[in-house]
């Protein structure tokens, strides 16, 4: 078989890295091509161009930002080259979503939206979860692909449920992450120490916020896992597509808001999205 990756970030480089340990003919690219070439130590092919690739790929995956770079891509992708399945990691609008299976279908290629729920470090230890939207066949054909950084594939039907289902879960890790950061917050504004709050939390159901959260929103040393920009525009995402099903989400739209304030105007884009304290901290 042979592979076809597009987008080698954070989450893309290590896919493509246990992509290219299964046997199979790998090519690889990037928008950034220096950010690919290390996968050539790995026996992947590095592509000059978008055509290269899809000229010499069966199946293809893609993970990229945002629908545009996603349509960008997809729309290179047909125009030289018909691959036989495409799997979109992507985190996009399930409106995207609709428009590239509709535009693949109408060229015989299958399309399955397979956003992973998982970071980078998650990735590398392959113990992801994979939502699968699309064609259940298809995917049985990739399933021992994907399962090289998915630990869990859980098959939801079209694949606008699986884009949809991906950014109702982010919305509500940002509102967890959120809502722990005001209640640090809170206290500490009446002089609560922070570990005193933290283990009288730990005594609830709220302890699986706290392990997951409170370490990375105190610690400005943490490393970025997943840029404030990329949050914003998942929770926008998320507005959007309640919006195209008339369905209003007033928490999530002033979270929105809120990290895109953190972004723009507090200048933390490129920083962790957990800096959402030190942005809350500061006003």
């Amino acid at each position: 078989m042979r592979i076809g990756f597009i987008g080698t970030g954070q989450m893309g480089f290590p896919m493509a890295r246990h992509l290219a340990g299964t046997g199979n003919e790998i090519t690889v690219w990037n928008r950034t091509i220096e950010k690919a070439k290390p996968l050539a130590n790995y026996g992947a092919r590095i592509a000059g161009s978008i055509k290269e690739l899809a000229e010499n790929s069966d199946v293809i995956f893609i993970m990229v930002a945002d629908d545009e770079a996603s349509r960008s891509v997809l729309k290179e992708v047909f125009s030289h080259g018909k691959p036989q399945i495409i799997v979109n990691h992507s985190t996009v609008s399930p409106i995207h979503t609709r428009e590239a299976y509709e535009n693949a279908s109408a060229v015989g290629t299958e399309y399955l939206a397979v956003p992973v729920m998982g970071n980078p470090t998650n990735v590398e230890k392959g113990d992801c979860l994979c939502i699968v939207g699309g064609s259940e066949k298809a995917f049985q054909q990739l399933s021992g692909l994907t399962g090289k950084y998915c630990k869990e594939h859980v098959y939801v039907g079209s694949p606008e449920k699986a884009s949809a289902i991906k950014l109702a879960l982010n919305s509500m890790y940002f509102m967890a992450l959120e809502s722990l950061a005001e209640a640090l917050l809170l206290v500490k504004s009446w002089d609560v120490g922070e570990n005193e709050f933290l283990e009288i939390a730990s005594k609830l159901w709220l302890k699986v916020i706290v392990d997951r959260y409170a370490h990375r929103l105190l610690d400005e040393s943490t490393p970025t896992s997943f840029q404030m920009k990329l949050a914003t525009k998942d929770l926008f995402y998320a507005v959007l597509s309640g919006y195209h099903r008339g369905q209003p989400l007033p928490v999530t739209t002033r979270l929105a808001e809120i990290f895109l304030e953190a972004s723009k105007l507090g200048r933390l884009g490129d920083k962790d999205y957990t800096r959402i304290y030190k942005f809350l901290g500061s006003k």
